[in-house]
């Protein structure tokens, strides 16, 4: 992977580390559990990121926790959401054959609603945002949010 020219990671007073990889420009305030995290993550204090992966520029706002998640480029977790969440694992309706084991997936420049709860094998795709989910305060396991643009 090219290396990124920044800025290094910092830990906060208050963040808990352990297992993870942490590139250069990430700000840790919360707290990462076996995790990869690219150049300029943010975890904002009180987050939770466990499992996961987490591409260039996102950002886990407060209180936010992800879990077994792959999130993509510049996506943004609100404050309070669960993602990843729970033990049902049902495959995804759209991929039933690719996505099939908890793993939860956040697409590009996507934004996760403040206190939205999302299962294991969602898919959200590229670009979705508030208007995206509708009013729900859960998406269950096993479904796609927004839409497809391949």
């Amino acid at each position: 992977t090219k290396s990124e020219e920044r800025a290094p990671s910092k830990i906060g007073a208050n963040a808990q580390v352990g297992g993870s990889l942490i590139a250069n420009g990430c700000r840790v305030e919360g707290t990462v559990e076996r995790s990869v995290l690219s150049p300029g993550v943010f975890v904002a204090e009180g987050a939770i990121v466990r499992d996961s992966v987490i591409l260039y520029d996102a950002v886990i706002e407060a209180g936010a926790i992800v879990d077994r998640c792959i999130i993509d480029k510049q996506a943004v977790i609100g404050a309070g959401a669960r993602v990843g969440d729970g033990d049902d694992n049902q495959p995804n309706a759209a991929l039933p054959h690719v996505l099939n084991t908890g793993l939860t997936l956040i697409g590009e420049k996507s934004a996760v609603p403040e206190g939205l709860t999302l299962g294991r094998n969602v898919v959200v795709h590229p670009g979705s945002d508030a208007k995206s989910f509708g009013k729900k305060k859960r998406i269950a396991s096993g479904v796609a949010v927004g839409e497809d643009r391949r």
